[in-house]
């Protein structure tokens, strides 16, 4: 039995491929938990994007995850069910300032290998006629695409039921006892043969709690928007200087998002709200005919060196497996991530590249 900790997208996406893979899987969450990352993600899969000088294997990384998502694109079915997207990616000049630091994204994406185009105001506006005409130019960016996390996570759900794998609702679990292949949790006992901890912001104090052993990571609370915009349908994702917008079906537009490091706090203040509505007056035409749908609030696991833990916890056992820490790639990096743990459960051989996100790197 395949004992995982969390079902947010990542648990999930573990579950799912193991449970494909024959084994059998218990998930475990708890939904008096508020603001877990998944619910307030957007899903952008854009790993160009995403990518910063410093982080080169944590860019690989996505990159490798991203082409699995392609590869799930060419099942049409699939993609419609989950709000699977080829739509690519927009980014978006207001002036003369966003202009530069599009041209220097421009320049660093080609030392990655891709080659964006840039665009005028009028060819921006023949792409996205519905855009402010203050558009001053943007940036292509091909296969930069997008999933509705919600969607992703209903299918997720679905299939591991139809598996036969079980989600169980637990009370909050803030410390586990391993007693050879025994788990012991809440006044519970389970026998286990690996146990994944995949708990997103609330992994390290699991691990903390139980072990005494932790990790560089905090929570960076994120707020996002869906918006009911039946009058406007955008054919790209858009990224402006400080808001991303994806057009999802039915009329909604989903926004994202603020960053702060604010703990565990999961309320949403005036500032964090005015922060999206002032860069929406100025990124978007008609706000009087957008209406707010919801708002929501997720604490994103951040780990310092900016890279996700995907491994056993060697320190105390071959058969504790972590994965947490993506930040706002946790939609992104889910095949991935499902991969590499997959293949720790089953034994076989992890590439040099992937064993780099292993708890071994912190030399605990």
């Amino acid at each position: 039995m395949i004992i995982i900790l969390g079902a947010g997208i990542i648990g999930l996406s573990i579950g799912y491929d193991l449970l494909k893979k024959g084994k059998k899987v218990k998930i475990f969450d708890s939904s008096t938990i508020k603001a877990k990352s998944t619910n307030a993600s957007i899903g952008m899969l854009a790993p160009l994007i995403e990518a910063k000088p410093l982080e080169k294997k944590l860019f690989k990384l996505m990159s490798a995850s991203k082409l699995i998502w392609e590869k799930l694109q060419q099942n049409k079915n699939f993609s419609q069910t989950i709000g699977l997207k080829n739509n690519s990616s927009l980014m978006v000049a207001l002036n003369k300032d966003d202009e530069e630091k599009l041209k220097f994204k421009k320049s660093f994406f080609e030392t990655l290998g891709y080659n964006p185009v840039f665009l005028t105001k009028n060819e921006t506006l023949r792409r996205e006629p519905l855009l402010n005409s203050n558009v001053t130019a943007s940036l292509f960016c091909k296969k930069q695409d997008q999933v509705n996390p919600i969607l992703y996570r209903d299918f997720l759900i679905k299939e591991i039921l139809r598996m036969k794998g079980k989600i169980v609702n637990e009370k909050i679990i803030k410390k586990i006892t391993i007693k050879k292949n025994k788990i012991f949790f809440n006044e519970k006992s389970l026998n286990f043969d690996k146990v994944i901890i995949s708990c997103g912001a609330w992994s390290n104090e699991i691990i903390y709690n139980s072990f005494g052993i932790k990790f560089p990571t905090r929570p960076l609370k994120g707020i996002s928007l869906t918006l009911k915009a039946p009058l406007i349908k955008f054919n790209h994702n858009l990224w402006f200087r400080n808001i991303y917008i994806a057009q999802r079906d039915n009329g909604i537009l989903a926004v994202g998002a603020t960053e702060e490091e604010k703990g565990f706090d999961n309320s949403v203040r005036m500032d964090e709200l005015f922060f999206l509505t002032n860069s929406l007056w100025e990124s978007l035409p008609k706000l009087e005919d957008i209406s707010l749908n919801e708002i929501k609030v997720g604490l994103r696991p951040a780990v310092f060196d900016g890279n996700p833990i995907i491994g056993p916890l060697q320190e105390v056992s071959q058969d504790i497996i972590c994965s947490f820490g993506h930040y706002r790639n946790g939609i992104l990096l889910a095949p991935i991530t499902s991969q590499i743990i997959s293949q720790y459960i089953l034994e076989e051989n992890i590439t040099k590249e992937y064993k780099f996100f292993s708890p071994n790197r912190f030399n605990l």
